[in-house]
C-alpha cells in the first residue's frame, strides 16, 4: 500500500518461487480465493492500518496466533494433521519466530510432535531496508531504481530459543478422512515484509471491507474423490452443455497458484475458483470487466487517508464498502492462466489502472479492458471493450 513498488514485486517473486518449488511434478496453486485469513489463523482485520479498531491487540502489532506464512495439511472437515508457520510481526519488525505441529487426530490430539522457535533478533533496524527491499535490491539497482540504504546488521542479543514437545495419545482413526478429501494449503502475505499492515481499519466506510491484507497469495492442492460421482451425473444430465466439464476438467483433484500485489493479480488454476465475493447477486469471471465499477486509483487500505479517497463522484459509490457491495457475489477465476486487476477495493494499484486483463484456458480467450484502448465493436467484443471468445463455461 504505502510501501515501495519493489516490495510488491518481491512478494510476487516470492510466491512464484514457492509455487515453482511445490509444483515440481504437480500442477500447483491458488490465490485470491485460495488465500484465506482463517487458514493463516487470523481474523479478517488482523492487518489493520490504524488505531481505530476495537480489538484486544495494539494497532499494527501482531495478533496472537496469527501467521504471515502457513502450510497446512487438512481434511475437508476442518481437521489439521500438519502445520508449519511463521508468526505475524509488528510494523517494522522482521520475521523472527514460528513453529510446527504434526498429529494423528483431527482435533489436534494423538501421537505427534510440536515445536516453536524465536531468534529474538531484529538484525535490520527500523528505517533501513525492509526484508523485501533486501531481496530485490540488486534488481532495483539494475533497472535504475535508487534502492534502499541497508544498515549493518545488529549483533544477536543472545542465543535463539527453540522448543520441541513430543505429544502422546491414541490415534482415533480420524486421519482416514484424508482418503475422502484432503487439502494442502500454503499461504503468505505481505506482513512478511517487515511487519507491513495494510488492511482497512473499519472507519470511513470500510466496516464491511475487511478481507485480510491487500496483498498475498496461496498455493492449494485439493484432493476430492467424492465429487467425481456428482460431476459425472451433471455431465450425464446435460450431455450437450460443455460448461461443467470446461470449468472442472479434472474432478479428482484441483490445484492452483495465484497472488495479488499492488492490484496486479495472476493465477493458474485447474478448476473454477472463487477469488472474491461482493454484495450483488450474480457471478462474473474475474478477467471479464463487463459491468465492473472500478474504485478511484487513490482508494486503498494503506492508511486512513487513502481510505478516504474512495468517493467515485456523481452516480458512483461513495466509499469502499459501497464498491464491495456493487461487486458480484461470486467473482471467479477459470481453469487456465489469467492476469487481471484486483477486484478488491482494498488494493493499491500502481498502474496502468485498471490493469488490462488476459486469459487463456478451457473457457476461452479474453484480452484487453481497463486502461487499454477499447477493441472495435465486433461479435467478440464485450461491453468493457475486451476481445472475449467463450467456449461455453
Amino acid at each position: 500500500m504505502a510501501r515501495a513498488r519493489s516490495r510488491r514485486i518481491a512478494l510476487l517473486a516470492l510466491l512464484a518461487l514457492i509455487g515453482g518449488v511445490l509444483s515440481a511434478g504437480v500442477a500447483a496453486a491458488v490465490s485470491g480465493g485460495g488465500y484465506q485469513p482463517s487458514e493463516q489463523d487470523c481474523p479478517l482485520n488482523a492487518d489493520s492500518n490504524d488505531a481505530g479498531q476495537p480489538t484486544s491487540w495494539q494497532p499494527q502489532s501482531p495478533v496472537p496466533g496469527c501467521h504471515n506464512f502457513k502450510l497446512n495439511v487438512e481434511d475437508h472437515n476442518g481437521g489439521r494433521y500438519g502445520q508449519v508457520w511463521l508468526d505475524q510481526t509488528a510494523q517494522n519488525q522482521n520475521v523472527h519466530s514460528g513453529g510446527f505441529k504434526f498429529n494423528t487426530n483431527a482435533d489436534g490430539s494423538g501421537p505427534g510432535v510440536s515445536g516453536t522457535f524465536d531468534t529474538n533478533w531484529q538484525p535490520f533496524p527500523p528505517g533501513s531496508c525492509g526484508l523485501f527491499d533486501l531481496l530485490v535490491l540488486p534488481f532495483d539497482v539494475l533497472f535504475g531504481g535508487g534502492g534502499c540504504s541497508p544498515a549493518p546488521p545488529t549483533p544477536p542479543p543472545g542465543a535463539p530459543t527453540i522448543t520441541i514437545t513430543p505429544q502422546s495419545g491414541t490415534p482415533d482413526g480420524s486421519a482416514a478422512q484424508l482418503a475422502q478429501g484432503a487439502k494442502v494449503y500454503l499461504g503468505a502475505d505481505d506482513n512478511l515484509d517487515t511487519g507491513e499492515h495494510d488492511g482497512v481499519d473499519g472507519n470511513y466506510g470500510t466496516a464491511h471491507s475487511a478481507n485480510g491484507p491487500s496483498d498475498g497469495g496461496a498455493i492449494i492442492v485439493d484432493w476430492h474423490p467424492t465429487q467425481v460421482a456428482a460431476w459425472l451425473a451433471t455431465l450425464a444430465a446435460a450431455p450437450g452443455a460443455p460448461g461443467p466439464f470446461l470449468s472442472n476438467p479434472v474432478p479428482l483433484v484441483s490445484a492452483g497458484f495465484g497472488s495479488c500485489a499492488d492490484g496486479i493479480c495472476l493465477g493458474v488454476y485447474t478448476a473454477k475458483t472463487t477469488v472474491y465475493q461482493g454484495g450483488t447477486a450474480g457471478e462474473r469471471d474475474v478477467y471479464n470487466y463487463s459491468g465492473k465499477q472500478w474504485d478511484p486509483a487513490a482508494c486503498s487500505s494503506g492508511s486512513p487517508q487513502e481510505e478516504q479517497q474512495c468517493n467515485g463522484g456523481p452516480g458512483q459509490p461513495k466509499n469502499m464498502d459501497q464498491y464491495r457491495k456493487a461487486e458480484k457475489q461470486n467473482v471467479v477465476a477459470q481453469p487456465g492462466v489469467q492476469i487481471y486487476e484486483d477486484p478488491d477495493p482494498q488494493a493499491s494499484p500502481i498502474g496502468p489502472y485498471p490493469l488490462p486483463a488476459g486469459y487463456v484456458g478451457t473457457c476461452g480467450v479474453t484480452a484487453g479492458g481497463g486502461a487499454a484502448p477499447a477493441a472495435p465493436a465486433s461479435p467478440v467484443t464485450n461491453s468493457a471493450g475486451q476481445v472475449s471468445v467463450s467456449t461455453g463455461c
